[in-house]
């Protein structure tokens, strides 16, 4: 069986999962900037423009001025159902009626979260193309589970160049239960053939390794940046600064 090297170590793998935002793509520069601008969007909208930038803020789990995103928060941990009922709730609390807020969310989100708006923004993680050509190169399959929309991470996944070395990406429409429950993962090792034991997930939230512990891997490898490595290290196996370390 093939093996990877993670800090020195090394492992037997049949099977690496990635979570995609915050391991696969720069979580910060990708999703400030997105959520930046359909931010000032929805401003267009509110009778207080400021005051809703900042429910929005704390809703969502970021600081847009700041460039920083909360790694325990909806941006970073829910899927993009919980982040629109979180958006359509900061403009009904400004004072917009629910279904109004609702269609606006709608609207506002095509253009926010469509492939222009992420071809602007989206910036791949460090190391990870690497590290993708790297373990198509030795065989081992790899997968992309995120509680992102299936299109959206596809979009994605094309447009940071790592669609080649991938062999499957699941999304939250892709199963019936999103992260942290193991259907993702189930749904991966069942279509590519490799049982569960054999792999292992590669992710940068608590969130992800709880899916991981669900579904029964092999070894969980935190990847430190919007949560902290002492924090990380609580729930992943391992916890490394990058993908650059793992080979």
């Amino acid at each position: 069986m093939p093996v990877i090297t993670v800090l020195g170590k090394s492992y037997d793998v049949g099977l690496v999962i990635f979570d995609k935002d915050g391991t696969l793509l720069d979580f910060e520069r990708t999703w400030v900037g997105i959520i930046g601008d359909l931010i000032v969007d929805l401003c267009a909208y509110a009778p207080d423009p400021s005051s809703l930038k900042r429910r929005v803020e704390r809703a969502l789990g970021l600081d847009v001025d700041r460039s920083t995103i909360d790694g325990n928060g909806a941006l970073a941990m829910g899927t993009f159902t919980e982040c629109n009922a979180l958006l359509t709730y900061s403009l009904y609390r400004e004072g917009l009626r629910w279904d109004k807020a609702q269609v606006i969310v709608e609207d506002v989100g095509r253009k926010a979260f469509g492939e222009e708006a992420r071809r602007k923004h989206i910036t791949p993680a460090r190391g990870a193309i690497d590290l993708l050509k790297e373990l198509k190169g030795r065989g081992i399959p790899t997968a992309v589970a995120t509680n992102d929309k299936h299109r959206d991470a596809m979009i994605d996944m094309e447009l940071i160049g790592a669609a080649p070395y991938l062999d499957l990406v699941v999304g939250a429409d892709s199963v019936e239960n999103a992260k942290p429950s193991p259907d993702m993962v189930e749904l991966i090792c069942r279509s590519l053939g490799v049982p569960s034991g054999q792999a292992v997930l590669i992710g940068d939230t608590a969130m992800d390794a709880m899916l991981g512990r669900n579904a029964g891997v092999k070894l969980t490898v935190g990847v430190s940046g919007i949560v902290h490595v002492s924090e990380l290290s609580q729930h992943m196996d391992i916890v490394v600064s990058s993908l650059e370390e793992i080979v």
